[in-house]
């Protein structure tokens, strides 16, 4: 299998590699608004430093060149940085979530992909022995410009809450953009409402009529930063109705709480608050409601909780397995003080309707 690697142009060469060729490519899929990815970055950015002569990272996204300079002058990086403008190597090469990594050797082939805090420094000596091979990196990565459109200035919302319908545009994920006075949501109203209500999608019922794309702007000072989901229900004039139903969930059980504080985990400011890969949950600076959403997602289960006095929204920071059941439940309990089950239980279902006239 060899990977498509075309871009449209380069916003930086790499500062810490130190050959212009190399055995093995590494391709980091990122976008500004995805908070994971600039973590994933920074590590990827460490093994770069420490490999500089046979490994080649370069951080590919398909946004706005002149955003994504605004965005590395914010937060500086030596990695080459380079744009797939239309988006052709990321449908290419089936990117539907971020962060995501490829690693292909000096004749495309590809090693290995996946979340690229899983691509550990064994794995990359590993494929080193493997692949002697050298190559030109203007070779492996081609460049093909484009014609030059003319680019928008990002909008700004005027109000403390603004949507709109977005007309033949769709979204595998809902995309959530943290900007400095505001929040940015994008996708179809299944998703945002899940987001805003923390529960799984399965969990909501929307009429294929009703789940239209829209984009959202909440600013971070208006009450209903939180949860806009009423103000969204109002705009829309739908109403959503919750009844209570038996199932498999996982039940947090939490009598005497040992929550972290925020000193334990520390990315700095306008980084990650979340890093989830496949065997872990890591969050800087985030809610138990917050946790319990991420958890219930990696579960594909709904998540409740026994204590309804606990104050869901005082931030903590987290490292959860999530991997292996009994190692979650030794993790949750030894840490946090939280009793983890499967067991059937109640939890809501919601149903979304048209306001009668």
């Amino acid at each position: 299998m060899s990977a498509q690697i075309r871009f449209s142009e380069y916003i930086q060469k790499s500062k810490s590699a130190q050959s212009a060729e190399s055995s093995l490519f590494f391709i980091d899929f990122w976008a500004t608004w995805c908070g994971p990815c600039v973590y994933a970055s920074e590590y990827l950015g460490v093994l770069q430093k420490q490999y500089p002569n046979r490994f080649y990272v370069v951080s590919l996204t398909k946004e706005n060149p002149d955003k994504v300079r605004r965005f590395i002058k914010k937060h500086p990086t030596d990695l080459a940085v380079a744009i797939d403008y239309k988006g052709e190597t990321f449908a290419a090469n089936n990117t539907r979530t971020l962060p995501y990594g490829l690693l292909v050797n000096a004749y495309g082939d590809v090693l290995w992909k996946g979340s690229p805090t899983d691509f550990k420094q064994g794995d990359l000596e590993r494929f080193l022995r493997q692949n002697q091979k050298r190559r030109d990196v203007d070779i492996v990565f081609k460049i093909q410009r484009i014609k030059e459109e003319v680019v928008k200035a990002d909008y700004k919302p005027k109000e403390d809450f603004e949507i709109k319908e977005l007309k033949n545009q769709t979204f595998e994920t809902l995309i959530v953009e943290p900007k400095q006075e505001f929040v940015e949501y994008s996708g179809d109203l299944q998703s945002i409402l899940a987001y805003q209500l923390k529960v799984l999608k399965s969990q909501i019922n929307v009429p294929p009529a009703l789940n239209k794309t829209y984009q959202i702007f909440v600013s971070k000072t208006s009450p209903y930063f939180i949860n806009s989901s009423f103000e969204i229900l109002e705009h829309l004039k739908l109403d959503l109705f919750h009844t209570e139903i038996k199932g498999e969930v996982m039940v947090l059980d939490i009598e005497q709480p040992q929550f972290w504080d925020t000193e334990q985990i520390d990315w700095g400011k306008d980084t990650a608050n979340y890093l989830i890969d496949d065997s872990q949950i890591q969050a800087d600076n985030v809610s138990f409601k917050d946790v319990m959403y991420q958890l219930a997602l990696v579960l594909d289960m709904p998540v409740v909780t026994t204590n309804n006095k606990l104050d869901v929204n005082k931030k903590h920071d987290w490292q959860i397995h999530h991997k292996f059941y009994a190692l979650m439940q030794t993790d949750l309990l030894d840490n946090y003080g939280i009793n983890a089950e499967k067991k059937l239980s109640k939890y809501r279902m919601y149903r979304l309707e048209k306001k009668a006239p």
